[in-house]
């Protein structure tokens, strides 16, 4: 506010209009700028300038996530983003998957599906975030092995048998 008729500047980068003042950061440049407003010299006056700073904030990126979608309840895997770095991951089931905030290692613990959030802050903008599901099947409780002989002679041949079961209560 104040007198018109003055113009407005400022340093490379910044989308201003000379005119109104104006800024369009979806065309300007992440960063910190000055903006000066500047009235001619007019009736005997000395030409005026007044100063600002203006910060432009890149809008963040959760990027799109990778990693494998489906682990043991005793298993893990790490999941990654293509985004910017710095953001934090969340678990919306931690009864079926918990992950570290700050590395992406996903940790099953019990059987379901559970949806893992990265989330990067936009400071002053909006946050950005990115989700990737994860189903967690259940782990054996035991499992066996048994032939039908412990000693076989070499060119003869025995049967092997296996058996698992699961802890898994659905």
């Amino acid at each position: 506010t104040g007198t018109t008729g003055g113009t407005y500047s400022s340093t490379t980068g910044l989308t201003i209009s000379s005119s109104t003042g104006a800024i369009t950061p979806s065309t300007s440049t992440a960063g910190t700028y000055t903006v000066t407003y500047t009235m001619a010299a007019n009736g005997g006056c000395s030409a005026q300038t007044a100063t600002t700073s203006v910060t432009v904030t890149a809008i963040p990126s959760a990027g799109t996530l990778s990693g494998t979608q489906t682990i043991c309840s005793n298993g893990t895997t790490t999941f990654t983003s293509n985004g910017d770095s710095g953001g934090t991951w969340s678990s919306g089931s931690t009864a079926t998957a918990t992950v570290n905030s700050s590395t992406g290692l996903v940790s099953g613990v019990s059987a379901g599906t559970a949806t893992i959030t990265y989330t990067v802050s936009g400071s002053g903008c909006s946050d950005a975030t990115a989700t990737r599901t994860v189903t967690v099947t259940p782990a054996p409780t035991s499992v066996t092995a048994s032939t039908s002989a412990s000693t076989i002679c070499s060119g003869g041949s025995v049967n092997l048998t296996s058996s698992a079961t699961s802890n898994s209560t659905t």
